[in-house]
């Protein structure tokens, strides 16, 4: 969970970087460079954070089935 927090965080702060390039208009082709970079870099974080939470979920609802299992198994002693 840490680790998502992380990649969030980076993503926008990306994000934030990628808006302010644009904004400014630089027509400069190194910002220009950069700009793709980033956003390709952001790409990448996008899906290795939409991985990550897909993850989390799966291993969530293994824990609410073992969860239930368990539960079902208790008799009371």
């Amino acid at each position: 969970m840490k680790m998502l927090k992380k990649i969030c965080v980076s993503l926008s702060t990306l994000t934030f970087i990628l808006f302010a390039l644009a904004f400014a208009g630089c027509a400069d082709k190194e910002a220009e460079a950069e700009m793709a970079r980033l956003t390709e870099k952001n790409a990448s974080l996008q899906h290795t954070a939409d991985s990550l939470q897909h993850t989390l979920d799966s291993l969530n609802a293994y824990n609410d089935s073992v969860k239930k299992s368990l539960q079902s198994l208790d008799m009371g002693i």
